[in-house]
Order: C-alpha cells, then sequence, then structure tokens
C-alpha cells in the first residue's frame, strides 16, 4: 500500500489567544472567506480563539467533504450551535443523528411536495399582491426599501402558508415584533460566536436583550401552536402535518413544532439580489420582461406558468449562485479523513464548505465566475455541471427541504412585480454592500417601481389611500430654476471627463436657443430614455468598451435591439462621440453602436452623428462646429422661444469674506487617510512617487482596478487666477444659475475653493472662449492678437495648450466679468490612477505608483505647468483625508483566476503600477503555500540608479524569492541593459524568452504610454513571425487580434 505524503493544511498566521478572529472582517465573513481563498488556496484552517475550522473552497475538494458516507453535517462548534437555544433539534440545528430531526424530516418532505406546494399557490399570490398595491399607492417617485419589503413578503407568506397565519406586515409601519426579534438574535448570535466565552459571560446587558429576543419568538410561534390545538381545521398546511402528523407511530411535541416554526420563519430567503441583479443589467431585465410578457402577458400569473419561464429560471439560479442565501455548508469527518490526497483531517473536525467560493471556482464556472450571465443556466448547460458545482439549497440529506416552495414564491413575485412596474435604482451609482449575519442580504438597497403602461390588473381594487410619497430629488445637475422651454435631454459617457463638458457647454447654451437642458449620465437612462423632448447623447469608447458611467445603458439598448418591437419609436435622438483614431480598430465604435442601436428600435434620428478626435488639433474645433449644427437642426423642428432675458449664465455676488464651504461631492466617492507618501525616483529624472491610501470602509478592488481622484488645481494656480482678477484668497461668492451648472449654487462658497476644487483652469480654450474674450477687449491691438489665435487656433492654441486663464493673463485690458470666466471652465475631472497593490495583502488599503507632471509651459517656457492630481497627489501628508474612488479595469486586465499561470508584464515608468499589484499578489499566494506560476518583467526607466523603481526593495526580495525575473531596459545607460533602450528593445534581445512562455499558455499585460504600447506591439507581432507561433493560415498581425483580451490585455494612457 503506497504512503502518502501528509502536508499540512496552509493556515494564516494568528495573533496570540485569538488566533485569526482579526482576518475576519465584521459584517463580511463571505467577503474574508474568498480573500483567503485567493491567498491560501483551495483548502486552509482558521483558529478561533482556539476553536479549529477548515475551510474548503473549490468542487473538487467539495466532492469529498461532501460525501455523506465519509462526512456528516456538523453543528458542534459553529454558529448553529449557538441557535440551539432559538429552535433546538430543529432541522437546521439538529445534531447529527438526532431522532427528533429524522421524525420532522420524514413528516415534513411530503408535506413540501410538488402538488402540496402548487396548492399554496393562491396564498403566496395574495401576499405578492400586498406588496404590490402598496408599492402602487406610495407611487413611483417614492423610494422603496427593497430588503425590506421583500423580507416582509418573506416572513408574510411563510407565515400564510405554513401555519394559517397573517403577520399583515404591509400594513404596519414598522417591522412585526418577531422580525425584529429575529434580526436581534442573528446578529447577535454571529457577534458572540467571534467573542471568547469568557468575554461573553460579562455582557449581561446584551445576554439579557438575546434571551428576550428569543423568548418572544418562542411566545408568538407557542400562540399559534395553541390557537391551532384550541380550534382545529382540515388545512393541509405544515403546522397540520407536524400536529397531526406520526411516524411509526411517534408525533413531534407542541415544543419541537414551535421550533420547527421559528426554523421556516429564520429560513426565509431573500430576492433583493436578483432585483439588483436585473436593474444593473438592463439587457438581462429586458430580456425576463419581454418573456414574462409573451408567456404570462397582462392577465395574473397562473400555477400553469410555474417553472415555465426559462429565463427566469436562470435569472433565479444564476442569482442563488453569485449571493446563496447561507454562505457555506458545515460538516465534519466519521473518522479521520484525508482529502486531496495529502490532507489530514482528524474526526470530528468541523469543515466549513464556503458555497459562495465554490460558485466561484473558476474550474467550473471560468474566469467571469464573478459577472452575472443567466445565459450559463440555459441550454441544458445548468444541468451539465458536474456534482457539488451548485450548492444553493445544501447538500444531501440536510439540503433545505423547502427549496421548491422558494422556487415558486420568487417565480409569483418577480414575475408579477415586473407585469406592474418598471424598477430603477434610486443611486444610479448603486454599488452592492451586503449585510450578513446568518444569512446573506443587499444593504441600503433602494428603488423606484413605477408603474408600467400596461391594462395589467392583480383582480383587487386598491383603496383611495393617498400617497405619502416625498418629492423626487432633482435630476443630476438640473438646476430647479431654469426657465420653461423645449426640454433638452444631454446624456453623457465619459471617463476622463472630456464628453462630461461638452454636455455641460451644451446645457449651458441651451437656454441661449429656447430649451431648458437635463443633463445626466448615460446610466441614468438605462431603463427609459426620455420621450418629452430631443435626446442628445454624448459617448467616448474606452479601448472599445463604454465609459464606466454608461455601461448599463449600452447594455439596455442592445437588448431592446433583440426584441421585435420597435420599443423606443418615441425617442429621438443626436449621437456626438469622441474618440482617438490612434485607436484604429475601436475608434468611435461606442457612439457607433449607439447611433446603430437606436435606429434599430426604432428611435428617430434627428441629425448626423458627430465626431471630434482627441487625436487630432481639430478636436474642440470639430464639437464647436457640431454644436452649432445641432442648434440650427433643432430650431427647425421644435421652433422654440428664444428668451431674451439678459440673466442667462452666471451671476455672481461678492459677499464679505468669511468661512468657506468645506467639501466637493461626488457621488461614488469616499474619504480615504493616507498612510504613506514617499519618493522613489532620485534627483536627475522626474519626480516617481509611492502613495498609500486607507479605503473607506466597504471599498473593494482587484489588483489592475483603478482609483479616481478627485483632485485639486495646485496653489500657484489658484493665485494667478485669483490676481488676474483682484480678488483676496478669503473673499466669498454666491453664484446664481438660469442654466444647468455644476457649480455650487445658492450658497456661499469661497472663491479660492471653487478655482481649486470645482474647475478645470489649463483646459485650452475653445474657439467660442475667444470669441467671448473679443467682446470685452479694449483695445484694436487685443482684438488683433486674439484674431491671430482663431485664425491659428491648432497652432498657437491647442498646441501649446493655451488657456482662457493665460489669454487674460497675457491681456490685460481685457474686462471679462468674473461670471463668464466661470462659465467658460469645465467642471474639475476624475483622475484614474492604477492601483499597484493588491487586495490579497491588505484589502483595507490601496497603493498608487505615480509621476508627478512639473514641466516647462507649452506656451511659455519661462512659465512652469504643474500637473492637477499628480501635484495634489505629491503634496499629501500621512493622516490627511482624499477623495477617492475605486474603478473597475477592463474585464481582460486583471490576473487569471488560476495562478498558476506564467505571467509576462512591460511596462515603463509609472506604468509599473498595476503590475506591481500582479506581483504582489502573486508573492502572497506564495507565501501562503501556494504554487504560482512564474512572473517576468520587461520594464524600462531612465537610469538604474535613478528611477528603476522598487528594484532594490519589493523587487529585490520577490527575485532573492524565485517569484520574478526582471528584464530592464536603461534608455540613458542601455550599457547596463545590454543596449537595449526601450522595453520593445529589450524585448526583441529576449524574444526566445517570450516564444518560450508563449507556448507554455502564459498571459501577457501591457501597461504604458501609447507610443510604449505600439512598440511592445511591433515587437511582439516580430516574436510570433520569426518563431511561428501563429495558429494554421493565419498572419502574424491575424494572430495578434486574436490574442486581444484573450490572452494579452494593455492599460494605454496618455
Amino acid at each position: 500500500m503506497a504512503t502518502v505524503d501528509i502536508q499540512p493544511i496552509p493556515c494564516p498566521p494568528g495573533w496570540p489567544l485569538i488566533g485569526n478572529v482579526l482576518e475576519i472582517e465584521e459584517g463580511a465573513s463571505y467577503k474574508s472567506v474568498e480573500r483567503l481563498w485567493k491567498q491560501y488556496g483551495d483548502i486552509y484552517l482558521l483558529n478561533f480563539i482556539g476553536r479549529h475550522l477548515v475551510v474548503v473552497s473549490s468542487r473538487e475538494l467539495a466532492t469529498e467533504v461532501l460525501d455523506e458516507k465519509r462526512f456528516h453535517k456538523c453543528v458542534q462548534g459553529t454558529v448553529l450551535e449557538l441557535l440551539r437555544d432559538l429552535s433546538g433539534d430543529a432541522l437546521f440545528t439538529a445534531y447529527h443523528g438526532e431522532k427528533n430531526w429524522s421524525l420532522a424530516h420524514k413528516m415534513l418532505v411530503p408535506a413540501f411536495g410538488p402538488m402540496p406546494v402548487l396548492n399554496m399557490f393562491d396564498d403566496m399570490y395574495d401576499i405578492c399582491s400586498q406588496m404590490i398595491l402598496k408599492w402602487d399607492r406610495f407611487g413611483p417617485k417614492h423610494p422603496i426599501d427593497v430588503c425590506k419589503d421583500l423580507t416582509r413578503l418573506t416572513f408574510d407568506t411563510i407565515a400564510l402558508c405554513a401555519m394559517d397565519y397573517r403577520l399583515n406586515s404591509f400594513y404596519q409601519e414598522n417591522d412585526p415584533p418577531f422580525i425584529h426579534a429575529m434580526n436581534n438574535v442573528l446578529v447577535e448570535t454571529s457577534a458572540k460566536f467571534k467573542r471568547p466565552s469568557l468575554v461573553t459571560a460579562f455582557m449581561s446587558q446584551r445576554n439579557q436583550q438575546l434571551a428576550a429576543d428569543i423568548q418572544l419568538m418562542k411566545d408568538f410561534a407557542r400562540e399559534i401552536v395553541t390557537e391551532r390545538r384550541s380550534n382545529p381545521n382540515d388545512r393541509k398546511d405544515l403546522l397540520n402535518a407536524m400536529l397531526n402528523g406520526s411516524h411509526d407511530g411517534k408525533g413531534l411535541t407542541d415544543e419541537s413544532i414551535v421550533e420547527q416554526l421559528i426554523t421556516f420563519l429564520v429560513a426565509g430567503h431573500d430576492i433583493g439580489f436578483l432585483l439588483l441583479n436585473i436593474m444593473q443589467h438592463p439587457d438581462a431585465y429586458a430580456k425576463l420582461q419581454a418573456e414574462i410578457d409573451d408567456i404570462v402577458g397582462k392577465a395574473p400569473m397562473q400555477p400553469a406558468h410555474v417553472n415555465k419561464l426559462p429565463y427566469l429560471i436562470a435569472v433565479m439560479r444564476e442569482t442563488i449562485r453569485l449571493t446563496s442565501t447561507a454562505p457555506g455548508i458545515g460538516v465534519c469527518p466519521d473518522q479521520d479523513e484525508i482529502v486531496g490526497g495529502k490532507f489530514l483531517i482528524p474526526k470530528g473536525q468541523p469543515i466549513f464548505v464556503s458555497i459562495y467560493n465554490i460558485h466561484r471556482d473558476p474550474a467550473v464556472w471560468g474566469d467571469d465566475a464573478d459577472l452575472f450571465k443567466p445565459e450559463r443556466m440555459l441550454d441544458g448547460k445548468f444541468e451539465a455541471l458536474p456534482p457539488k458545482a451548485f450548492l444553493a439549497f445544501g447538500n444531501g440529506a440536510r439540503a433545505c427541504i423547502g427549496r421548491s416552495f422558494a422556487w415558486q414564491e420568487t417565480q409569483i413575485a418577480v414575475t408579477t412585480m415586473l407585469q406592474r412596474f418598471d424598477f430603477k435604482l434610486a443611486d444610479r451609482d448603486y454599488k452592492l454592500k451586503i449585510k450578513q449575519a446568518l444569512t446573506i442580504k443587499p444593504a441600503d438597497l433602494f428603488a423606484y417601481a413605477v408603474p408600467r403602461k400596461t391594462s395589467f390588473s392583480l383582480n383587487i381594487t386598491p383603496s383611495a389611500t393617498p400617497s405619502r410619497a416625498p418629492s423626487p430629488a432633482p435630476p443630476l445637475h438640473h438646476n430647479p430654476g431654469v426657465s420653461k422651454g423645449e426640454t433638452i435631454h444631454i446624456l453623457y459617457g465619459s471617463n476622463t471627463g472630456s464628453c462630461e463638458t461638452f454636455a455641460q457647454r451644451i446645457a449651458s447654451d441651451a437656454p441661449h436657443h429656447g430649451f431648458n437642458a437635463i443633463v445626466e449620465t448615460l446610466d441614468s437612462a438605462s431603463s427609459n430614455l426620455p420621450t418629452d423632448g430631443p435626446v442628445v447623447i454624448l459617448s467616448s469608447s474606452f479601448e472599445g468598451e463604454p465609459p464606466d458611467n454608461a455601461r448599463r445603458f449600452i447594455k439596455f439598448i442592445e437588448g431592446q435591439s433583440q426584441t421585435s418591437n420597435k420599443t423606443l419609436s418615441r425617442v429621438k435622438y443626436i449621437v456626438f462621440g469622441c474618440g482617438n483614431h490612434d485607436w484604429v480598430q475601436t475608434y468611435q465604435r461606442v457612439p457607433r453602436l449607439v447611433d446603430d442601436l437606436l435606429e434599430k428600435c426604432g428611435a428617430q434620428r434627428l441629425m448626423h452623428r458627430g465626431e471630434a478626435d482627441a487625436g487630432s488639433n481639430a478636436f474642440f474645433d470639430a464639437f464647436d462646429l457640431w454644436e452649432e449644427q445641432l442648434w440650427v437642426a433643432l430650431k427647425k423642428i421644435y421652433n422654440p422661444v428664444v428668451s431674451t432675458s439678459t440673466h442667462l449664465g452666471l451671476e455672481v455676488e461678492l459677499l464679505a469674506s468669511g468661512a468657506r464651504a468645506s467639501r466637493l461631492r461626488q457621488d461614488d466617492t469616499g474619504l480615504g487617510v493616507v498612510l504613506s507618501n514617499v519618493c522613489l525616483s532620485k534627483n536627475g529624472v522626474a519626480e516617481k512617487r509611492h502613495l498609500e491610501i486607507q479605503l473607506p470602509d466597504s471599498t473593494e478592488y482587484r489588483a489592475g482596478d483603478y482609483v479616481g481622484i478627485l483632485g485639486h488645481n495646485p496653489p500657484q494656480s489658484v493665485k494667478r487666477a485669483l490676481a488676474r482678477f483682484s480678488l483676496a484668497p478669503d473673499q466669498e461668492i454666491t453664484i446664481s444659475s438660469s442654466v444647468s451648472t455644476t457649480l455650487p449654487v445658492g450658497r456661499p462658497i469661497g472663491i479660492a475653493e471653487l478655482l481649486s476644487g470645482y474647475l478645470e483652469l489649463w483646459q485650452p480654450a475653445t474657439r467660442k472662449n475667444i470669441e467671448v474674450i473679443v467682446e470685452h477687449s479694449g483695445s484694436d491691438a487685443t482684438r488683433s492678437s486674439l484674431a491671430t489665435l482663431l485664425e491659428e487656433y491648432s497652432a498657437r492654441v491647442l498646441v501649446r495648450r493655451l488657456s482662457v486663464l493665460n489669454i487674460l493673463e497675457q491681456h490685460s485690458d481685457v474686462h471679462l466679468p468674473l461670471g463668464v470666466f466661470l462659465n467658460m471652465l469645465p467642471a474639475m475631472r476624475v483622475r484614474q490612477y492604477s492601483i499597484s497593490s493588491s487586495p490579497l495583502e491588505d484589502h483595507t488599503r490601496a497603493a498608487l505608483t505615480f509621476g508627478v507632471l512639473r514641466e516647462p509651459s507649452l506656451n511659455d517656457a519661462k512659465d512652469q505647468f504643474y500637473g492637477v492630481a499628480s501635484n495634489y497627489l505629491a503634496g499629501l501628508e500621512i493622516g490627511d483625508r482624499i477623495q477617492v474612488a475605486v474603478r473597475s479595469s477592463s474585464s481582460a486586465f486583471h490576473l487569471p483566476a488560476d495562478c498558476t499561470t506564467p505571467i509576462v508584464l512591460f511596462a515603463s515608468g509609472s506604468g509599473i503600477a498595476p503590475m506591481r499589484g500582479f506581483i504582489q499578489e502573486r508573492a502572497v499566494q506564495h507565501a501562503a503555500g501556494r504554487r504560482v506560476g512564474k512572473t517576468t518583467l520587461f520594464f524600462g526607466c531612465r537610469s538604474p540608479n535613478l528611477d528603476f523603481l522598487y528594484s532594490d526593495t519589493d523587487f529585490k526580495a520577490w527575485t532573492e524569492a524565485g517569484l520574478l525575473e526582471v528584464h530592464p531596459a536603461f534608455s540613458r545607460e542601455s550599457q547596463a541593459s545590454f543596449n537595449c533602450r526601450y522595453v520593445q528593445h529589450r524585448m526583441w534581445y529576449d524574444r526566445s524568452l517570450i516564444a518560450e512562455a508563449f507556448k507554455i499558455g502564459a498571459r501577457f499585460y501591457t501597461c504604458g504610454s501609447l507610443r510604449v504600447a505600439q512598440g511592445i506591439k511591433d515587437t511582439f507581432i516580430r516574436i510570433l513571425d520569426e518563431h511561428q507561433l501563429c495558429d494554421a493560415g493565419l498572419l502574424a498581425e491575424e494572430m495578434w487580434a486574436r490574442l486581444q483580451n484573450q490572452r494579452y490585455a494593455a492599460d494605454v494612457f496618455n
């Protein structure tokens, strides 16, 4: 018999006495378990104050530990054991082998059979109707607390169907006492499990409250049992099944029945995740609603429709895959067992099988396992899944017996909800936050339920209860003080701010042409495009993909285009696109797509699509020309009444000097804290720095993602603007505006704060800006000079980046009102920086590696130009607060799920940032005992002694550990890098190494400027050709194209 080489189970280093307690994030243990999985692998051991727990996270290992011939459900040593004070030996909390569990199980399984559950249909529909009527009465402007109402739906449904009891939650303002007590019990029990028993013993107030809540829940269930005993009926519900049932002459005691009733209510599921998923994925929303309309129609759902909606079933399965109500299963071995061929698990050792992680196992679900894709559950794919790949309802004999009940209730609720309403997120930028006790739910999720224009009826007559809905919040950027006129909707998608700036320009000009503008992001219209006026759409492409705030909109119109109906026939639209012709294959891809899809959906195009090329000198000119044509076209169609008011635009009132407004907010940003800020480079080269930030609470990221920074203009720039207008730094102003604006209106604000944080001071002046300046000029010489700028706009303004402030400084006789000046300036943009760390190292902090831009000005060599965000970051000190937001990079620009896959990285300068994050992630995994693939880095900089970033710290340590191989190229000292000046030269020098990496399946990543990326591409194609690495019949260029976003990904910046 062969000997087994037993290996220790990987275990994170712990603290004395408390062990690994601090590894588990309060209220988010499921995420901590996932993070540790990525770090330590498919099996690891945790120590909670002397209690040990093995965590299993792969389907392959799950097939072993969920084998009921070798392992059984484990309650001892888990949080379920603490719940026995509430539910005793009921279905969920019974110890292995307890007789009451077997007795209850045999009685209740038939009661949850297909026909009994189908017979509950009318009661389920009754409770669902109560919720629908409540939402109807509150109206479309009332933000629904999604989880609160859906929790009430679940409780009321279980109470009515299982025990013929009406909780009437929808007729009460506050939660029923039972629900309130249950929430307290689950939260406190989870917290108690993590505390030492000695500490818990001294927490008398919390212990007393827990006991009181448990008593309340038991009294509630006892009252129901007593009432039924006193007034028996022949209803075929679960309560009667337990009261009247027996097996082998034995029945359940009343106390046991009480505990089973409590278990049913505690085990209730939540469909909030499903509603969130479809709201965030308009294509899935459209398909699901179309299926419901086609199969169920406008009449109430019938029992015959149950399980006859395949796409709905797919959405349900995909939702519960990603967010299973219970995050895991507890088991333990009947005797000592070896799993995975090398890990010994002693008899009785508790094992936590992480459903959350197994449902993301890349070996089953692929590298896109984190994405919501209902299609992976269609066309036989679900049925073809390997054993133990889908564990949403548990495992084996102890699996959930109420799955058919939950399945039917969900189908009724979702179908009825989508028949009656269109749902929109109250917070368009909502990012999933999970509330975890024993189960998980989305936190702080609010939505609007907008009645659909259909004849659907619940066949129930609603009462005339008046709505108490609050007034709706004004749309983004909309100023309610704007005078009435034709409404024009301006929707933009923008990552870098150009399209947002153009959108603001159109909004500012709209009143001059008789229109009242409403400016919003494209995602704000991801379920309903406006039809009460022209819709102007401005969008860029981000490496061929939509901007972050346009992704849901694109999915929405793609879904609409797949229907046979002209769903958007009442929409009238115009598209303008921004792009850069250097990205030949994806230039203007998204604007073209939007234009084509809207036409396909029946929308009416009002004028030709406009284009602006950021790679040319006519970027702003192209927009100015197109905007002139826009107003001409709209005036012909709408014949608006043009206002003759002289107060269009901004008005500024000077106030006495005083305190300044304290903050500027952006929807998805939060306050981070600077932890360190050090210079990496030495004198003689451009400054490079390393900054670490404590992220806002609940912020998550992946290696390769970005941090968006909302910076401030350098103090030198602000001083120049103040000097030009003869203003003191502490001068306060109040802005009022008759047009839509991004500036703070209606409140005092310090002018220095406004210029520092709200406006871009150094963007090139537009032709329109110069034309307005001409109108305020005081001499012929100045007018002549400005005319020259207009005539030679490209060479004198764009190339030299001449700003409005530059022009005003050069012409002191221009008397431009402050309001006009402010109205010319674009809003402050968020700058994105690649994160240079891995969350596996510390998920609460992120590092940035960046270059500080301080160079002679292009329009005056004596003048110094300071980059806005980089100088802002460089000046931060430890403890400073900073507004940040994590932004996802393209899906391809992340590490492969399989950490054994080799990776080859190409970067120059501060492009090293995401590469350091990738390498750090592999280093953390290696330190945790995982086998990781080889990492090869090609890095370009100026000198081995001046800016070879991290060479004597991180890279040195990782190289010595055998994790990293670095191939540098030094542009100023190429003799130190085999005469290779740039990355592409070093690639060619080491081309055999790259060819070998290609042959063994390596992934390749580039981060750098467009010039760097082009050089890497050209060299890579040469290597493919020379080493004959192309698939049969493909040229090297064609092979390169095939590799994009599969084995090669780039993050390119200007």
